[in-house]
Parts: structure tokens; C-alpha cells; sequence
């Protein structure tokens, strides 16, 4: 069995998902799916998913071809 971790985050009052978030972003990992992320806290997928996410939510129509997200996937691409 695997032992505990044993962190700075580990006898903090918040739940489990936090501080699985708060390991990832310290390790510069993407917090929803553990891969490198590209800058801040997600990856590319997340980022873009997260962009069109909320541009649903608000009902936008333009797209703000500045942000970190656009400007990622076209060195990607």
C-alpha cells in the first residue's frame, strides 16, 4: 500500500480535490488532468476548453484572438 503524503498541504481544512489542485499547481501541472501545463494552471486542452466553456455560458460572439489561449495554440500549430 502506498504511503500518506505528507506536505505542506496536508493538514489544511479543505477538501481532498483542493488540495489535489494546490499539488498540481505548485508542480506546475495542469489541475484537472495532470499533464504540463502551458502557463498558469492548465494545459492547452483545458485552457481552449475553458475559453470555449465560457464563451457558451455568456453567449459571446467575438473571440479576443489576444488571450494566452489563442496565442498558445498558434505556436502549437
Amino acid at each position: 500500500m502506498n504511503s500518506r503524503i505528507s506536505d505542506e498541504f496536508t493538514n489544511l481544512n479543505i477538501s481532498r480535490q483542493r488540495k489535489y489542485q494546490l499539488r498540481m499547481q505548485r508542480d506546475k501541472r495542469c489541475t484537472e488532468c495532470g499533464a504540463p501545463a502551458a502557463q498558469g494552471s492548465r494545459c492547452l486542452e483545458h485552457l481552449v476548453k475553458a475559453r470555449e466553456r465560457q464563451r457558451k455560458k455568456r453567449g459571446l460572439k467575438r473571440r479576443y484572438l489576444n488571450t494566452l489561449s489563442y496565442k498558445l495554440e498558434a505556436v502549437a500549430a
